[in-house]
């Protein structure tokens, strides 16, 4: 059924496109039609040979299944394939199969048409129904034995406790009730915690940890010189109130929502509207909207009630969350591509808000945790019942703009400027016309004959359609379009689903209602709308009071960004594979706490930095080692690295180059939704712009599979999946980073300038260049090395910085770093190619010897532990 006709094209902007699904109706007829032994008979007899005779060799699993049909299984039938649903039970005239098969249009067959007779038993079979024996699945299977042990048993899964304050020997120590719960755990174990964090030490923790940035060194000596009983209090307000907290604190929720701007996988596609997510996350961060709201927006913000346009384009906005994932665009199957992403839609909620692995359930039942695989494919229904707005659709081995989709947007505004709609119409026809034309000249003899111009005529075609589709896309920008997010809406077919057998999405097993997971029951939750897809009555259930999870991994998530683990270690598993908490009665009280609060992100943060425990140095004993050495009782504050955007963002604000504004359109926003080849134009587009930009890291390019090099060193994100916690490793390439990257070198040029412009004597320099990098000034001991140093590093640079010189290494020996200079200040232009020449200037440095010196300190200070790390 690879053909199309042009009656049968969708009306979408580019391509042809249908239903996600069969209309409900006809799902049911034929659910009902398999439970007709006779009509089964009939199927058996009649139909499947005529379906394995002419179809499957084209059409099947174990083919290249043309045009994305499948007609060796049911599911695959109703769904279709790029023309849209096959066969609509009952309704034989609306059936595409049965038109193929009469050759009206299009052929299939292509080189025979079927009998009369086999022609009249496939009409009958689909009015009749279209019955299908249903593949093999135990509906009276008993469930797991262990399911209600571990929902009676397991901690994450009982109601919130409300645990009493414990009571402790040093009552002045504790500065409120968070303290009590970690000091008691303390005494109980004879252990005292250390001693309080220094000011200046405290100043960077708290800047660091609640913007992601250092402190300047105005802010460090006005905090040191406050010395009211209130200054701590009034640096975090300020801190909370800076529009740097949501950028922060927003960055980590983009990691739980595998943020990213393309698709990745086998096909990596551009998603240029995806910044629209980042920046409502960051916005609703800064405004400090409620957890539980925040929540409900992102997985069903289009079907909550809107005060005005504006929250409700912010609503759409919000459903991102659902839309951003990683999708297989190359994904051959229309049914199997809805079903992965299905499944990638449970796995983000599921692990984002519940710290559950739900979606271990798509194939059996879940082997630890009390999810059947009925409960998964009770939000299944949810899910499928809802359109993946990403602007995308799926096609095998295709080209160009083939995977584009602009119906498969969501309108946020409907402004439009005076582009001319007549123009708009033309160029959809006109990509109809051509598409339509190279359908019919692809797989014939006609194709293959020469055009004028010698090329095969379905060559020429394909261009034509390109074109026509380029031409199209010039239309469809935002001023015509209005403007546009990506994220989900219900769909017109909105029903329950089957359960798929073995996670195979066309082997339909029993039909499950829509609804939620048993392993937490929440007695008020709503009963799903069966007019809707479901997600409100989910977003709701997600956020009850009477759902333990949602609280309880949020405020564990908190924890974990403050003192470098969770209360649960296991950030995003709670299950029963994941860890027990450390203090599961701090988790509790913290977790009503924050609902109490209105599900404060704000109040929830200020009232843990303000804890004595939080403020704790991070010096550490031998005896504290030996008895708790990870620190799970939370004797010191533990030191952490930066992540690789406050390594990034450090530099720029010691440089004094960071901008702080939000900028306006980045590289990433511009790409057409074509394939972003690794070593193409577009990758070469991203990295020149993550190079040169002034801005924030939260802020760059983040097309899957194009990481910038200043961040992909030190452990950013995975983006293809949730990822709670980051990873902090040590690796050869992060030193070889420091010493040789681009914007490292920039960087510490930018630094030694700033330095040198600062008077005598030559002592504050060097002292100035610490406060900037570290936030200290020197030592007296480290100001007699560096003053050597310079003046070492500046002889040796101005004996072999002459301009005659052709190609000159240098090595120094520095603190704790040897580097290699390749310096080449002069070159023929006419002996040397371009390119090499843009690469030796860039690698050769200052010229100015004394500059070269300044510089390779200050690059120095950037490679030091002490500025990679947090105490």
């Amino acid at each position: 059924m690879q053909k199309s006709l042009p009656t049968f094209l969708a009306a979408t902007l580019l391509f042809a496109a249908n239903s996600a699904s069969a209309a409900p109706d006809a799902k049911a007829i034929a659910r009902a039609a398999a439970e007709d032994p006779a009509k089964i008979e009939f199927f058996e007899k009649k139909i499947r040979p005529i379906l394995i005779d002419n179809c499957y060799s084209c059409h099947s699993a174990t083919t290249n299944s043309k045009g994305g049909l499948r007609t060796d299984d049911i599911g695959g039938l109703l769904t279709g394939g790029n023309s849209g649903a096959a066969i609509t039970p009952g309704n034989p005239e609306d059936s595409l199969l049965l038109q193929a098969v009469k050759h009206e249009g299009f052929k299939m067959p292509p080189k025979k048409k079927l009998a009369d007779e086999q022609i009249a038993d496939l009409e009958k079979w689909i009015a009749d129904g279209a019955a299908w024996p249903k593949a093999a699945f135990d509906e009276n299977k008993k469930p797991n034995e262990k399911y209600e042990t571990l929902k009676q048993n397991h901690w994450a899964w009982q109601p919130l406790t409300k645990p009493t304050v414990p009571q402790v020997e040093n009552e002045s120590w504790a500065r409120g009730e968070l303290d009590k719960f970690i000091l008691a755990r303390l005494e109980a174990e004879k252990l005292a915690p250390v001693g309080d964090a220094e000011k200046r030490d405290l100043i960077r923790r708290l800047t660091f940890d609640l913007i992601g940035l250092p402190p300047t060194l105005e802010e460090v000596n006005a905090f040191l010189a406050d010395e009211s009983p209130k200054a701590v209090e009034k640096l975090v307000d300020r801190l909370l109130a800076s529009s740097s907290f949501g950028e922060r604190w927003g960055r980590h929720w983009l990691d739980v929502a595998r943020y990213g701007e393309s698709t990745g996988s086998a096909r990596n596609l551009p998603m240029p509207h995806a910044w629209r997510f980042r920046d409502y996350v960051i916005d609703s961060v800064n405004a400090d909207k409620p957890y539980d709201k925040f929540v409900r927006e992102q997985i069903a913000g289009d079907l909550l009630p809107a005060t005005s346009p504006t929250e409700k384009a912010e609503q759409l906005v919000a459903t991102g969350f659902l839309a951003l994932g990683v999708k297989d665009v190359n994904q051959r199957f229309k049914v199997r591509y809805i079903m992965d992403n299905v499944d990638e839609q449970i796995d983000t909620v599921s692990r984002a808000i519940l710290g559950l692995t739900a979606s271990c359930a798509r194939c059996h039942d879940h082997k630890f945790d009390p999810i059947p695989t009925k409960d998964y494919y009770a939000l299944a229904g949810i899910f499928q019942s809802s359109d993946l707005c990403a602007g995308l659709r799926n096609k095998m081995g295709g080209g160009g703009l083939d995977y584009y989709d602009n119906n498969l947007l969501l309108t946020i505004s409907t402004s439009k400027s005076t582009v001319n709609e007549e123009d708009l119409n033309k160029a959809k026809e006109a990509v109809k016309t051509a598409q339509a034309e190279f359908v019919k000249l692809r797989d014939s003899a006609e194709g293959a004959e020469k055009a004028p111009d010698g090329r095969p005529k379905r060559q020429v075609a394909r261009q034509k359609w390109n074109r026509a589709q380029a031409d199209l896309l010039a239309l469809s920008d935002p001023a015509v379009l209005g403007e546009v997010a990506y994220g989900v809406r219900d769909g017109k077919a909105v029903a329950d689903t089957e359960v798929r057998i073995r996670g195979e999405a066309e082997k339909l097993g029993p039909v499950v209602p829509r609804g939620f997971l048993s392993v937490v029951p929440v007695t008020n939750a709503r009963p799903v709308n069966t007019d809707q897809s479901g997600r409100l009555e989910l977003a709701y259930w997600l956020t009850s009071k009477e759902n333990p999870l949602t609280s309880r991994v949020f405020v564990n998530r908190v924890w974990q960004k403050l003192f470098g683990e969770g209360i649960v270690k296991s950030v995003d598993n709670f299950g029963s594979t994941g860890d027990k908490p450390s203090h599961p009665e701090l988790l509790d009280h913290l977790a009503n706490q924050f609902v109490r609060d209105g599900w404060s992100l704000k109040k929830l943060v200020r009232s843990i930095v303000l804890s004595r425990t939080y403020q704790l140095s991070s010096v550490e004993t031998l005896e504290h080692r030996e008895i708790d050495p990870a620190n799970r009782l939370v004797w010191r504050h533990s030191p952490r690295r930066l992540t690789a955007e406050e390594i990034r963002d450090a530099s720029l604000v010691a440089t004094a180059q960071l901008k702080a504004d939000r900028p306006e359109k980045g590289t990433s926003q511009t790409l057409k939704v074509i394939e972003i080849r690794n070593n193409g134009a577009e990758a070469a587009k991203i990295a020149d712009e993550a190079l040169a930009s002034p801005h924030r890291s939260v802020y760059l390019p983040l097309v899957r599979g194009q990481t910038p090099t200043s961040l992909a060193m030190f452990d950013p994100a995975e983006q293809g999946m949730v990822a709670g916690q980051r990873e902090s490793t040590t690796v050869a390439p992060q030193a070889l980073y420091l010493l040789n990257d681009p914007f490292v070198r920039s960087q510490s040029l930018a630094l030694a300038e700033r330095v040198r412009k600062e008077k005598e004597p030559l002592s504050l320099r060097i002292s100035l260049a610490y406060e900037y990098v570290l936030g200290r000034p020197a030592t007296g001991e480290e100001l007699t090395r560096i003053e050597s140093y310079l003046a070492e590093y500046q002889q040796a640079a101005a004996e072999i910085l002459p301009q005659e010189a052709e190609k000159v290494v240098v090595k120094v020996e520095k603190p704790a770093i040897e580097e290699e200079k390749i310096v080449k200040p002069a070159a023929d232009p006419d002996n040397v190619d371009q390119t090499d020449l843009t690469v030796r200037k860039e690698e050769a440095g200052p010229s100015d010897p004394e500059l070269a010196a300044w510089a390779s300190f200050c690059q120095a200070l950037f490679g030091t532990a002490e500025f990679r790390y947090l105490k």
